[in-house]
């Protein structure tokens, strides 16, 4: 009986290094650090595409579409409206790239930001402001 332990063991720590941990990526945009957390996986199944070497996987119209689209699906962000976007590299991921797009809300009077990164398949994944530190 004891003699299977250690396989079970095994088997469920091997499960357990198996764990895929999603990256953060630190941007900036309008001066404002954003940090996101992607999964490695989904940078690694996007197109990649290297500057002045052929069209984009995903022109500035489409990384806008999908982002109305997303929009669409979140009540808080009905009256959104866009205030920016930058295509950049993703760190340490060489020849993947995503757009960085910020929106604004106006909440109880207050302008209130929202950020998002587009991978180049569409993938819309959430970013928040990092918070200054405090001195």
């Amino acid at each position: 009986m004891f003699s299977r332990i250690p396989p079970l063991l095994l088997l469920f720590s091997a499960n357990a290094l198996a764990q895929e941990f999603p990256i953060e990526v630190f941007e900036y945009i309008d001066n404002t650090r954003v940090v996101a957390s992607i999964n490695e996986a989904d940078i690694d199944k996007t197109l990649h595409w290297t500057p002045f070497e052929g069209p984009l996987p995903m022109t500035l119209t489409d990384a806008l579409k999908a982002i109305q689209e997303y929009v669409a699906t979140c009540p808080e962000l009905t009256d959104a409206v866009l205030s920016g976007v930058e295509l950049k590299p993703v760190p340490h991921h060489e020849g993947n790239w995503h757009y960085l797009v910020r929106m604004k809300t106006v909440v109880d009077g207050r302008p209130v930001s929202h950020y998002f990164i587009v991978l180049m398949d569409g993938k819309i994944v959430s970013g928040l402001r990092e918070p200054e530190m405090v001195k």
